[in-house]
């Protein structure tokens, strides 16, 4: 905020508009490049760019089974991102979230998740959501830092992704709902 002598400007940024739908096999080829651009950043476990013809293989099974994908768009009405809910175990999701690089740190992630967050828990009533991310990923923690998520601690014997995941370069983050639990 600064002031003039006749008035007062504040220099906030208006919050950005998004907008969240289910994805549509359609949407296909942004998910596709999305995707790859995780793995070029090094974000994604996998270290090799998934072919096409793979990749649509894989979103059709998704697309029908207890997966959810919801697709993010801005007030440009341009697709920017995703967020993917993936049943791991009794009703508990483990929570992904990918943009394409050049809306990477305008703010539309966090806002995408949390719209998409509230949409899922309204229909599928999860009695937990996770998120395993890279450490070097500060961006990405960040976003699910501010949408509720905590960061627990590893625990060998409780922590049901150790079979596929590094506890020394992840952060195991974690949002419980009260409501829900049984």
């Amino acid at each position: 905020m600064y002031s003039n002598k006749n008035f007062i400007v504040n220099k906030t940024r208006q919050k950005p508009v998004v907008y969240v739908r289910l994805a549509k096999f359609k949407e296909a080829k942004l998910l596709y490049n999305i995707y790859n651009a995780s793995i070029k950043a090094g974000y994604s476990n996998t270290k090799k760019l998934i072919l096409y013809d793979k990749h649509v293989e894989w979103l059709k099974k998704k697309l029908i089974s207890n997966s959810k994908i919801y697709i993010g768009k801005n007030s440009n009405k341009k697709d920017f991102g995703y967020v993917r809910f993936d049943e791991i175990k009794n009703n508990v999701f483990e929570v992904s979230i990918g943009n394409l690089p050049n809306f990477y740190s305008k703010g539309l992630g966090s806002i995408m998740l949390k719209k998409s967050i509230d949409k899922f828990r309204k229909i599928y009533k999860p009695r937990k959501l996770i998120c395993v991310i890279k450490k070097f990923n500060i961006r990405s923690y960040k976003c699910f830092y501010k949408n509720g998520f905590i960061k627990i601690k590893f625990d060998k014997k409780q922590h049901y992704t150790l079979n596929k995941l590094n506890s020394k370069s992840e952060y195991y983050l974690e949002q419980k709902f009260l409501d829900n639990l049984n």
